[in-house]
């Protein structure tokens, strides 16, 4: 393979590993079960489609995305804390900004 090739299919290493576990800091109920750490599935085409994405991750598409992606209620998501929500918005906000560069 030649470098310019190697190059091209060489990871980033900002890029998020799927399933993705986010641990939390205080344990929330969701499903009637205790939960330390949210395990979120890689989006979709239909996710970016469904929660319109194509321009990125904002306030009111993040919470119905986390819940869909972790598969956790509505009112679960809101006893997460503040710094939880900030830093996996974070993380997210960062994973599609990057997901959607052209490659190097």
């Amino acid at each position: 393979m030649s470098d310019a090739a190697s190059t091209a299919l060489a990871r980033d290493p900002r890029e998020i590993d799927f399933p993705f576990e986010f641990p939390l800091s205080v344990t929330i109920q969701a499903h009637g079960e205790d939960t330390k750490v949210l395990v979120l599935r890689e989006p979709t085409g239909e996710d970016v489609l469904k929660f319109g994405l194509l321009e990125g991750l904002d306030q009111a598409q993040f919470a119905p995305l986390v819940c869909s992606l972790a598969s956790i209620p509505e009112g679960a998501f809101k006893k997460i804390p503040a710094r939880d929500v900030l830093r996996l918005g974070t993380v997210l906000s960062r994973f599609f900004q990057w997901a959607a560069l052209p490659p190097a």
